[in-house]
């Protein structure tokens, strides 16, 4: 009965974290200059941290959620998250063995990159300079700085309980 409990909070736990984050994009970062996609970073994290089933499931949901906010067809968003996160888990598991800072920022401009194409190809289609804009680039530096930040925090909390465990 307890396991059952657990499981029970954590899928609620999950879905309410989801639907928060949605609602953060839409509300706040997509109305400021950041343009920053959170389900990218979040999807990224995942990858990089080899939980790929957890990408998969985040990316197909995250895309649903801030589909409900776009004028456009519904469920590209989803489909775009899906082909993006199947393509860097290739990527990972066959260029990137392991998490260095160069990895990290490779992988963080592959993606949005990638994300920006895949979104072009799949929406746009218009000719111009679309990739040339100053918001993609702010996009791509934010992304790389807060993936940094976040795998290192992770890292060096790891690093502190195994030489706490050492010390016992």
């Amino acid at each position: 009965m307890n396991r059952d409990y657990k499981n029970f909070l954590s899928i609620i736990s999950t879905a309410l974290f989801l639907i928060f984050l949605a609602s953060f994009q839409v509300s706040f970062i997509n109305s400021s200059f950041l343009n920053l996609n959170l389900f990218l970073i979040l999807v990224l994290y995942l990858v990089l941290t080899k939980n790929d089933s957890k990408a998969l499931i985040f990316a197909w949901l995250g895309g649903i959620l801030t589909s409900f906010s776009y004028f456009s067809n519904f469920g590209i968003n989803s489909l775009i998250f899906l082909i993006l996160t199947a393509i860097l888990i290739i990527l990972y598991k066959t260029i990137f063995l392991t998490l260095k800072t160069e990895s990290i920022l490779l992988i963080s401009v592959i993606g949005v990159t990638l994300y920006h194409f895949l979104n072009w190809l799949l929406t746009d289609r218009e000719l111009g300079f679309y990739f040339a804009g100053r918001e993609i680039l702010t996009e791509l530096i934010l992304t790389a700085l807060i993936l940094l930040t976040i795998l290192k925090i992770t890292t060096l909390r790891v690093v502190t309980r195994r030489v706490k465990a050492q010390n016992v």
